[in-house]
């Protein structure tokens, strides 16, 4: 009988364990966040669940990483929750994000052409 060690050890190896690890850490970032910023805004899930239009058992899943939303959910709970850049730094594990908005200029220096991007 194999033990855990070996059964682990198996598991890595694997050619999607990688890919795997990776979506389950955004997921459990996702839902301390989730979780942390509904109980900043005294929110119950129920009542955040409401505004978000889906049901408390939805985001009792997200909160506790069972689930793999998508982008409309995640749109509206982030809208809701006031999330920002930080947050999404965190849950996506990057360095800095950056807002952008739609008003980039072209700008010539010397004889190479580059441009120029406004940042919010």
């Amino acid at each position: 009988m194999k033990n855990i060690k070996d059964a682990m050890a198996e598991v890595r190896r694997g050619k999607n364990y990688n890919k795997y690890l990776k979506a389950a850490r955004v997921r459990v970032k996702l839902a301390a966040r989730v979780y942390d910023k509904r109980k900043e805004k005294d929110l119950t899930q129920k009542e955040l669940a409401k505004k978000v239009y889906t049901t408390q058992k939805v985001i009792s899943n997200i909160e506790n990483a069972d689930v793999n939303i998508g982008i409309n959910l995640l749109n509206r709970i982030t809208n809701v929750l006031d999330f920002n850049s930080e947050d999404f730094g965190v849950i996506f594990h990057c360095e800095s994000i950056l807002s952008f908005s739609n008003n980039w200029q072209p700008v010539e220096e010397n004889t190479t052409k580059s441009f120029s991007l406004s940042v919010s």
